[in-house]
């Protein structure tokens, strides 16, 4: 479920603004990636993840699709996992052990959901502006975010975000355990109308259910 979240940060933004360097700061940046987020209805990527474990330095990479619609619909499907939400049952199901847990859907307000990472960043969140690069495909802003509550699994986030679109291209997580957790993202498509019955999860047959509801 932690996987989900964070991963869903990928979506925020999609307004067609151009900034200028002296306008790069952490109100201008945060505003206008509401202003984008609001324009979002629902939401498909092709992503990928890059782990680097801080105890032993060991390295992991996979990919997979996330679709996303509103309000806190969510689907993650990777070659390990698939996980779903509709808002108010989350199911994980595990391809090795052929086994599915269920469990409620929780929100608060220290999520990584968009809807509440978007509502209360001001809030939980100290930002600042670390630069800008240029890449053949254009720019992006560097935005680095730590968490207020120092009781937080996250130590930081830090998020590049496309000038053009206010798209999130990547995002950088470190834990409290030196975990770090890179998601980068391949392609999006915004508001296609994803249907409803995509956010339900069929069980497989003679797969384990684990109900922790």
């Amino acid at each position: 479920m932690k996987t989900l979240l964070m991963l869903g940060l990928m979506f925020l933004g999609a307004m067609e603004i151009m900034a200028q360097e002296k306008e790069l700061t952490v109100k201008y940046v945060t505003e206008n990636l509401q202003r984008g987020y609001e324009m979002i209805d629902d939401a498909t990527a092709q992503f990928e993840q890059h782990v680097r474990f801080g105890f032993s330095n060991i390295e992991q990479t996979f990919s997979g699709t996330l679709m996303m619609k509103k309000p806190n619909h969510y689907r993650i499907e990777s070659e390990h996992q698939t996980i779903v939400t509709d808002g108010v049952t989350v199911w994980a199901y595990s391809k090795a052990n052929n086994q599915v847990i269920i469990d409620k859907y929780k929100e608060n307000s220290n999520s990584l959901s968009p809807e509440q990472f978007m509502l209360n960043l001001p809030a939980n969140y100290y930002a600042s502006v670390l630069g800008s690069e240029k890449f053949s495909e254009g720019t992006v802003i560097l935005l680095k975010l730590v968490p207020k509550d120092d009781r937080s699994f996250v130590k930081s986030v830090k998020l590049s975000v496309d000038e053009h679109g206010w798209l999130v291209r990547k995002i950088m997580i470190l834990d409290v355990n030196e975990t770090e957790t890179t998601y980068t993202v391949k392609d999006i498509k915004l508001n296609t109308n994803i249907k409803e019955k995509t956010f339900a999860f069929d069980t497989p047959e003679g797969a384990e259910v684990v109900d922790l509801r």
